[in-house]
Parts: C-alpha cells; sequence; structure tokens
C-alpha cells in the first residue's frame, strides 16, 4: 500500500486572493480568526510552535519532505487548479520542480471546479471552470507534461498518475484520450487516470451509474472521505433523527449561535465505511481523522470528531490491500483536516500512521 496525503499547495499570497479576500490573505487568515461555537469545541486549531509557514519558502519544503518520510508517508497528491489556460496557486508545485534536490514523491489531483465566494455565503463565482478545445488541452499538457517526467513525479507501469477531482463534465473522454496520446508520445506508455467517486455531487450518482461513465483511461476509483461516508450516515434510516436535531440545532444557531453545531461522530462514519460495499480492485479509498470546516463556513460548517485509534487501525487492515490510499489531508487547516502537527494533537495522527504502517510491515516479514 503506498499512503499519499492530499496537498493544498496554499499559505502564501496570490494577487487573486488579494482581490477576492483582502491584502494579505492566506489560508492562514481565516484560521487564526476561528472561533469556538459550542462547548468544548476546539479553535483555533493552532500548528505546533506557531509554524504558520509560507509555503513558498524553501525551507518548509523540506521540513514537510522530511516529515513525511519520518512517519512513511509515500507522497503528496497536489491540488492542480487550472481554468482553461489560467493557473492559480501554481507556485508550490512549480518550485518543487526546479528544487530537484529535495526528493518528495508528488502527483496532481485536477481539482477542476469553480471557484465561490462561499466563504461568505455567497454563489458569486470567481473563476468559472470551462475546459475549452483541443488546442486548449494541448497547452494544458505541455504545462504538464515536464511534472510528468520529472523521476519523482509518481507513475504506474510507465504511465504518470493523475486525479481527477469533478469527474463529471462532458469534455472529460476527449480529454483524457489527448492526453493519454499525448503521454505515448513523449514516451510513456498512456495516463494513470484516477477518478473520484464523491456521491453526494453529481446528482447523487450510484457507483454503477458512475462506473459507467469512466474514461477508458481509468485504472482507479478514488473513495473520497469524509464525503462519501458522511452521505452515506445521513442518508441511513436510523440516523434521520439525529439529521433533524443536527438542522434543527442550524435554524436555532440564528437566536444562540454557541448551539448550531452538532458534531458527526469519527467512529460512527467509520462504521459506515468498515460495513461499505465498495470493494474491489479498482478502488482506492480514502481516510481522514478530523474534519471541521467551520473556520471557512461558520455556522454552514460541520465538524466530525476524530476516531479512536483502534477503530482507524480496524479499517486500516480492512484495505490493507488496497495499492494506494489518500489521505485527507496533509494540509487542510481550514477544514480542520491535517496531519502536520498542532499545538493541540502533536504529531498524532502521523504517529498513528507509522505505528500502523511499522506493524503491518513486521507482519509481511515473519
Amino acid at each position: 500500500m503506498k499512503k499519499f496525503a492530499m496537498f493544498l499547495p496554499q499559505f502564501h499570497e496570490i494577487p487573486e486572493n488579494n482581490k477576492w479576500w483582502g491584502t494579505g490573505f492566506t489560508e492562514w487568515t481565516k484560521v487564526k480568526a476561528a472561533v469556538p461555537l459550542y462547548k468544548q469545541h476546539i479553535q483555533p486549531l493552532i500548528p505546533l510552535n506557531h509554524y504558520f509557514y509560507n509555503l513558498l519558502d524553501r525551507r518548509t519544503v523540506e521540513w514537510q519532505t522530511d516529515l513525511m518520510k519520518q512517519f512513511k508517508i509515500d507522497g503528496f497528491v497536489y491540488y492542480h487548479y487550472y481554468f482553461c489556460g489560467k493557473k492559480l496557486l501554481e507556485q508550490p508545485a512549480e518550485n518543487l520542480l526546479k528544487w530537484k534536490d529535495i526528493h518528495q514523491p508528488f502527483f496532481f489531483c485536477w481539482a477542476n471546479h469553480t471557484w465561490y465566494r462561499s466563504w461568505n455565503n455567497s454563489k458569486e463565482p470567481l473563476i468559472v471552470q470551462t475546459y475549452g478545445q483541443e488546442a486548449d488541452w494541448e497547452r494544458h499538457f505541455n504545462y504538464l507534461l515536464p511534472f510528468f517526467q520529472d523521476e519523482r513525479y509518481e507513475k504506474k507501469g510507465n504511465k504518470p498518475v493523475f486525479m481527477v477531482f469533478c469527474p463529471d463534465f462532458k469534455e472529460k473522454a476527449a480529454i483524457f484520450n489527448f492526453f493519454n496520446q499525448k503521454c505515448m508520445e513523449n514516451g510513456f506508455d498512456g495516463i494513470y487516470l484516477i477518478e473520484t467517486y464523491l456521491h453526494k455531487d453529481h446528482r447523487r450518482k450510484t457507483m454503477q451509474r458512475f462506473q459507467s461513465e469512466l474514461c477508458s483511461q481509468t485504472e482507479l476509483i478514488y473513495i473520497h472521505e469524509p464525503s462519501v461516508s458522511t452521505l452515506t450516515y445521513n442518508t441511513s434510516l436510523k440516523n434521520i433523527p439525529v439529521k433533524a436535531v443536527r438542522k434543527f440545532k442550524k435554524f436555532l444557531s440564528g437566536y444562540e449561535k454557541r448551539i448550531g453545531i452538532l458534531p458527526y461522530n469519527g467512529n460512527k462514519l467509520y462504521d459506515h465505511m468498515l460495513h461499505s460495499e465498495l470493494e474491489g480492485e479498482n478502488f482506492a479509498h480514502g481516510i481522514f481523522f478530523e474534519w471541521d470546516n467551520t473556520p471557512r463556513h461558520f455556522l454552514r460548517g460541520y465538524v466530525i470528531t476524530p476516531p479512536k485509534k483502534e477503530k482507524f487501525f480496524e479499517y486500516m487492515n480492512f484495505i490493507q490491500d488496497d495499492e494506494y490510499v489518500f489521505i485527507n489531508a496533509w494540509n487542510e487547516w481550514a477544514e480542520g483536516m491535517v496531519l502536520e502537527p498542532t499545538e493541540q494533537n502533536g504529531y498524532k495522527y502521523l504517529e498513528w500512521l507509522k505505528e500502523w504502517t511499522d506493524t503491518h510491515e513486521n507482519k509481511e516479514q515473519l
């Protein structure tokens, strides 16, 4: 099993964020401004030693790489924001491409969704995702090619691995047929495509329907967590009363903000993951440790409490034959999903992963 952590290439200023959110805005802006919304709500989440890093600083990248290797994470999946020629948050990956001596394995997840002013409870589009024509696809591929050719970029069978986050768009088959051909023209055996199954999106598609619309280049389906387990939990008949209470509390939040959030129980979500029927050779499961996107969305957000270590180990044993597992996430600080050490938890989740990996490796050697 290879363990890759989803990686947000934020934490540095860009002109667009300065324009949309104010001068000096980074992800840390929301993280530092977070407040507790109910009793025992831990906010703000603080990096260990108050290390509010700048991701353009080479020392930060070296630190992240050393930490990843120390705790036996196999690499990062960089979110790739590309809007028909327009790039956002691209500089961290471009810096890594230049810094060849930093041995950080990685690949891209094309986060191909429109950006909205959702942090202010608005559906105003900030930049719209479009896909263009073949000339645009070639320009996109030519941008990706130096990354694909980098020895640190993840390959599978001489195919560069590439994940797409929102695979429900009409140009999908044509674009990845084109990328596949261009890969072969450049010495690869094609492209190794991973499509993300969110379930809550795409008109709540069933897995059967989702699979019927896969590209011919698709090798894996990434079961995105906690999206799938949360929806499964919410649609379970026995949880309808809890769902109703959660909605009622959000309604009351307009009158008393401190009772507006009812957390999800991480152990119960892991139980849903353990009893999932989504098993097969072409699935790559996701894992998470906790979630809290109230720094981004305040009372419109939601919270998931962490599972117990024993429950996490049980799930890892359940999926131990997967070729890849995707951890959500390395550094989604404004969504409360972080492997990086915090003042509150120290290195807790990194230690869980290393302990499970060491135990699993020792068993294989016996």
